[in-house]
């Protein structure tokens, strides 16, 4: 009699859950795009004004070579931002919430840096570094850093006394609580930090390249503008929608893997 394998199992469940968990969004996609649809015929809206949804899809036929360059360019400044400002972010949060003295010192200056909109160091970014790519990774940069650094400190700070007392009565090091404790204490509160960064950063990459930039989809996005060309907007608000999408995605199997990892690490050690 055949039964079902282990791996067999896991993927079945993995893709229940995933039907499971999806249904609902893609239901709600459905909807909303046949609603479009339908508003958009009725009420006869020119393409100029508010394109269908099957008009944006054609549109990309003979357009995808020239959208998939200015694509990896403003790719490669996001994953350059990103990586820059979370890199940044992580390793002060980290010292500020080890130091409070250092936490209290600078922390009311990166709120009020973080009040300030990107939009208006991109001068200055410019003048620093001249009409490059360097003020658009710049830009991405910025934008990501905020929330990694207050996620980091939220997470390095989120260890209890009694674990830390614990530590210590085991004659731990610091940096063994810091990497034992501390560290896997913050990885849910750096990865949410990291998902939420992966949106800021295309703010930034395309912030950037609105005013120092000649290619990329914030390139795009100005000349459909100057163009009223409303399907070249949409292309290129698609094309960002999917690449954060995936990349958000990426993430979360990452922490998941790395979750279910420390399960069974934990799970083994207690047998």
């Amino acid at each position: 009699m055949a039964t079902d394998t282990p791996n067999q199992m896991d993927f079945g469940t993995r893709a229940g859950n995933l039907v499971d968990k999806y249904k609902y969004p893609v239901a709600f996609l459905v909807a909303f795009l046949g609603l479009w649809t339908l508003g958009v015929r009725v009420y006869a809206v020119p393409t100029y004004v508010l394109p269908a949804p099957a008009e944006i899809i054609l549109s990309f036929q003979g357009e995808l070579g020239s959208l998939a360059g200015h694509a990896r360019v403003t790719l490669i400044e996001a994953i350059l931002g990103w990586v820059l400002g979370n890199a940044i972010g992580i390793s002060l949060g980290a010292v500020m919430a080890e130091f409070n003295t250092l936490k209290r010192s600078i922390y009311p200056y990166m709120v009020i840096l973080r009040s300030l909109p990107v939009i208006a160091f991109a001068p200055l970014l410019i003048i620093w570094m001249g009409i490059n790519q360097g003020p658009i990774i710049a830009a991405a940069t910025i934008t990501t850093f905020f929330p990694s650094l207050v996620n980091s400190i939220a997470g390095f700070s989120s260890t209890d006394k009694l674990t830390k007392e614990l530590m210590h009565s085991l004659n731990a090091s610091r940096w063994q609580v810091f990497r034992k404790v501390k560290l896997y204490n913050a990885l849910p509160y750096i990865f949410s930090a990291l998902r939420i960064s992966v949106a800021l950063t295309f703010v930034g990459a395309v912030v950037g390249e609105w005013l120092a930039g000649n290619e990329g989809l914030g390139y795009l996005i100005l000349v459909a503008n100057n163009q009223l060309s409303t399907l070249l907007l949409f292309r290129a608000l698609l094309i960002i929608g999917l690449c954060s999408t995936v990349w958000f995605g990426l993430l979360v199997f990452v922490e998941s893997y790395l979750i279910d990892w420390e399960n069974q690490s934990s799970g083994g050690a207690t047998r």
